[in-house]
This record gives C-alpha cells, sequence and structure tokens, in this order.
C-alpha cells in the first residue's frame, strides 16, 4: 500500500475529489452524529465497563454481549440514543474547511469554518480558567465515571488550533482571545504528579491523577504554542516538565504503552501512537530538542514496524487488547495520514506512507454516499454508520492538509 514509484502516488484531484464528495455529503447529513461510544455510554454499558475494570474475569460477560451486538448490528444505535454534536470533530471540521480556504480561496469555506466557531464557543465547557471542551456523554474509564460535559486535554487542543488558525486567516482578535482562554485552562485547571527531577504527568481531566502519555503530549504541545503566541515563561516550564514526561516513558524499543503504570491501559496501539507523535513534532517546532528529535525517530520506527499489517494496512494494536474484531480502523488511516504530513520534511517514508493511507481511504473505506466506513471488521464487512468523532471529521481534516502539500 506504500507507492514505490511517482506513478503509484495518489494525484492531488483524486484527493479533492474525495473531499469534495465528502464536503457534499455533509451538508446534508449536518454535525450530529452517531458515535463509536454511544452503546457504552448507556447506562448498561457504563456498568459493564466498570465492573470489568475492577475485575476481568467478572466483567467479560457483561462486555462481551455490547461488544458483539455492536459488532453485529452497529445500528441499534439509532433505536437507543439521539445524535450528538461533538466538539472535536466541529475543530477537525474547522481545520478541514481552513486548509481548502487556503489553497483555493472559496468563500463558503471560510464561512462554515467561522460558523463551527461560533458554535464551538458555544459548546465551551463553563465553571474553569478558560475555554475547554470535552464529551456530550458520560463514560467509564478505568479511573471511575467521566461525567458528561467533563473537559479533556485530548479534545481541547483541536479546539485551540482551531480557534488559532481561525485568527490566522481572518486577523480576528476574537478568535485569538478565545484560544488565549483555552490555553488558561490548560496551565491551570489540570493536576501536575511529579515524576521525576525534571518531569510531570498531567491529567487527563480537571479531576483525575492519571498518567496518560498521549494527554501529557497534547498538553505539552498546547502550552508551547501557546508561550509561541503569548510570550508567557510560565507556560513554556509546565510544557517542558509534561514533555519530559513523555519521553522518559518512552520503551527502549520506540513505543509508548498508553498509561504507564495502570494494569488496564497497559497496550500501545496505532492512532494513541499517531497523536503522540505528532504533538512531539509540533513540541519540536518550539523547542528543537536533540533529544525529542530522537524521540520522534524511535517512535515512528516503532510505529512503522509494529502498528501495520504486511500489505501496508495500518494494525490497530501491537499489543495488548488484540482480541478485537477490527481489521482495519478509519481512525489509523486518518492520523497517519496527518502524521505523514507533519514529518514530510524530515522522514521521507512517513509520507510516502501517509499517501498509501489515502490510497487506502478512496479504496477501501470510501462510501457511495460520499463518507467513509469508519472500520473494516474480520471477515470484510465496513461498518457504515457515519460517526463524526470517530474518525470522519479526522479524515476530511486529514485529505484536506494532504491536498495542500501535495502537487499537482
Amino acid at each position: 500500500m506504500i507507492p514505490d514509484s511517482p506513478d503509484e502516488l495518489p494525484r492531488r484531484a483524486e484527493i479533492d475529489a474525495l473531499i469534495a464528495d465528502f464536503i457534499a455529503w455533509l451538508q446534508g447529513h449536518g454535525y450530529e452524529s452517531y458515535d463509536p461510544y454511544d452503546l457504552w455510554a448507556t447506562p448498561a454499558g457504563r456498568m459493564a465497563r466498570r465492573v470489568y475494570y475492577r475485575n476481568h474475569l467478572a466483567g467479560a460477560p457483561l462486555v462481551l454481549p455490547i461488544v458483539a451486538i455492536d459488532w453485529v448490528w452497529p445500528g441499534i444505535r439509532r433505536y437507543l440514543v439521539r445524535k450528538k454534536r461533538y466538539p472535536i470533530a466541529d475543530a477537525h471540521c474547522i481545520l478541514g474547511f481552513l486548509e481548502r480556504y487556503a489553497i483555493d480561496g472559496t468563500a463558503t469555506y471560510l464561512q462554515r469554518a467561522e460558523e463551527l466557531g461560533r458554535d464551538l464557543i458555544a459548546e465551551s465547557i463553563p465553571g474553569y480558567s478558560g475555554h475547554c471542551w470535552g464529551f456530550p456523554f458520560e463514560w467509564e474509564s478505568s479511573g471511575g465515571q467521566i461525567p458528561k460535559g467533563t473537559p479533556l486535554i485530548t479534545a481541547t487542543p483541536y479546539c485551540f488550533e482551531a480557534f488559532l488558525s481561525l485568527y490566522d486567516q481572518t486577523g480576528n482578535q476574537e478568535y485569538l482571545h478565545v484560544a488565549a482562554s483555552a490555553a488558561r485552562f490548560a496551565f491551570q485547571d489540570l493536576i501536575d504528579t511529579r515524576i521525576s527531577a525534571e518531569a510531570s504527568a498531567c491529567s487527563y481531566t480537571p479531576h483525575d491523577r492519571s498518567r496518560v502519555v498521549n494527554a501529557n503530549s497534547y498538553r505539552a504541545m498546547m502550552l508551547l504554542e501557546a508561550h509561541g503566541r503569548f510570550g508567557k515563561d510560565e507556560y513554556r516550564e509546565k510544557a517542558m516538565r509534561n514533555l519530559r514526561f513523555v519521553l522518559e516513558s518512552q520503551r527502549p524499543d520506540g513505543s509508548w504503552v498508553y498509561e504507564p503504570g495502570s494494569a488496564n491501559n497497559s497496550f500501545v496501539d496505532n492512532f494513541h501512537t499517531c497523536f503522540t507523535l505528532k504533538n512531539l513534532v509540533k513540541a519540536n517546532r518550539h523547542v528543537a530538542d536533540p533529544a525529542v528529535a530522537e524521540s520522534i525517530r524511535r517512535g515512528y520506527g516503532y510505529y512503522r514496524e509494529h502498528l501495520f499489517h504486511p500489505d501496508g494496512a495500518p494494525r490497530p494494536f501491537a499489543e495488548g487488547r488484540r482480541v478485537q474484531p477490527v481489521r482495519l480502523e478509519g481512525y489509523d488511516v486518518a492520523e497517519g495520514i496527518l502524521l505523514g504530513v507533519l514529518l514530510k520534511d524530515d522522514i521521507p517514508d512517513a509520507y510516502r506512507r501517509a499517501l498509501g493511507l489515502a490510497t487506502i481511504a478512496g479504496s477501501k473505506l470510501r462510501l457511495p454516499q460520499g463518507y467513509f466506513a469508519s472500520r473494516i471488521l474480520f471477515g470484510g464487512r465496513r461498518v457504515k454508520v457515519p460517526y463524526l468523532r470517530w474518525p470522519l471529521a479526522q479524515m476530511f481534516h486529514a485529505l484536506s492538509r494532504l491536498s495542500a502539500v501535495l502537487k499537482d
């Protein structure tokens, strides 16, 4: 699936056709969506996960039927839950529309991005030091229940980036003020745990003490970007401690487990690895640290060697949680494209891989309606329920970003 010659590279016109079809579908569908977590957010789903996290053996009989139902009949959620709006999806759509606007100046793209920006401001969660965003459902994590409307350091940075991009495209100071406000949330409202003389781990939400690697990479990236924009030295100081935690958490083979020291979260998967690598690349634009560059090199080497099938399709898991019905995860495709574009000038293989992943998106995941299947299960069946949060908005953003760097 990785192109070996220029004749095999997808053309920009081919990528643009995928994007145009998706935008047409999105216009008719709207921004409310079902979600892969729908069944897990129901009372039965939350209870099943809670028991499972406490005791895998006791929880398996509760969890497996939900997995099976979602595998066999994903459309059942239409009868159980209502569609919801997801701020992280809105942010990715803003970034996608702004990429399109930057390419050809079509005013409609900017208009849609600004409309989504206004919606995103309204979706911000009140009661914290600044603008922040999370998920519109309750969900059960290994650390306990996370209530609906809890701000997340994995969602807020995309909104932060969206408002910075809106400001860069329009010069409207309101967007810069919202981004500055989000940076205050990231700086003030998360809980830091000292790990070593140089490293601290931030929490996933303002109400836990988890030590999730990708969450720390998001916070470090966001605060370093905020330091560059707003000149607050305290942002850089806190970001560097989180960045050091990410580096210290990397294993000798280049991988990161999701949460070091957690029995329930000791897995290594594809898109969380992409998250961490993406954020390290963005962070290192501000610090130019050889140790970060080496971490990226080793992390990408692990990603390349262990998180792809021999045919070039992304492998969802390298360690842990391998008993999954998923053969191809659309989220892995989208994040791999974004990562490859970021590494275009540093790791040529990453860019070629991004082009191959775009080919997979068009040939295996694209549906006649213009959107993309979220995943392909073992046996070849595609999950066709459209999930904007996972991964349609990310795919739109990724393909738009790829189109911006592709030659005609």
